[in-house]
């Protein structure tokens, strides 16, 4: 399996699903890559389906295919420590992992709970954690296959009710992270606020409910719903703030 997920690669995948009738996978993909193996699939005559371990997964291997997707490349692993001494949170699980020289794309989402963190990752690269992990954040761990049923927990985070004079991005920003609108145009400009995973350098954009936002250095919230015009003629929203 090459480790290179770029467009080029897509397209010799679907091609090579498409010839010989076998399922072909990739990696674990950046959520903006779907949309290049969509088209992908589309140009090769195969069908696309894309899985993460569980529904609702950020991070997916896509399957190109003509008639089954076959049987995923992902395995679910359980990574167990005592909180009396400490909770590693992602960040320290995820550069744990990669600290053993497991490229990102091995590696999907990571749900961390109370006392222990199910990560899905590459079969290819599986036996190859289990045996060389040990800590996270300076936490001891135990590790171990996972097969039991698994659902996502509700990602953290608080709603909340704000006037903005649009649906512009920037407007949005401003609002959300209480940042001034040109504080709000500076980062859009500088490229660092991304939506729905993929970079907007456009201030003016329009969002619509559903959309994810993140800005380096500041957060991520979900424009969970546009409730309609004031009676002073601003928008009605409802922000999804992440993990506040």
């Amino acid at each position: 399996m090459d480790g290179d997920l770029g467009e080029k690669r897509l397209r010799e995948l679907a091609l090579r699903a498409s010839r010989t009738g076998e399922p072909a996978h990739t990696r674990f993909l950046e959520p903006p890559l779907e949309v290049a193996a969509r088209a992908a699939a589309n140009a090769a005559g195969c069908q696309v389906d894309f899985f993460g371990g569980y529904p609702g997964a950020e991070r997916r291997v896509a399957a190109f295919y003509t008639d089954e997707p076959g049987n995923w490349p992902i395995e679910r692993l359980r990574l167990s420590w005592n909180p009396r001494y400490g909770s590693p949170g992602h960040r320290d699980i995820l550069g744990a992992i990669m600290a053993l020289g497991i490229v990102r794309a091995s590696l999907g989402d990571i749900a961390v709970l109370s006392d222990h963190a199910l990560a899905f990752v590459h079969r290819d690269v599986a036996d190859y954690v289990l045996l060389n992990l040990e800590s996270a954040g300076r936490v001891r761990l135990e590790i171990e296959r996972d097969a039991g049923d698994f659902e996502a927990p509700e990602p953290g985070g608080a709603i909340s009710y704000r006037t903005v004079a649009s649906e512009r991005l920037d407007a949005l920003v401003a609002s959300a992270l209480h940042l001034s609108r040109e504080a709000a145009q500076k980062l859009i400009a500088s490229e660092l606020v991304k939506v729905n995973h993929e970079v907007n350098p456009r201030p003016d954009a329009k969002l619509s409910a559903g959309d994810i936002v993140s800005a380096r250095g500041y957060g991520r919230f979900k424009l969970a719903e546009i409730t309609g015009e004031t009676r002073k003629g601003r928008l009605g929203v409802r922000i999804f703030m992440f993990g506040k």
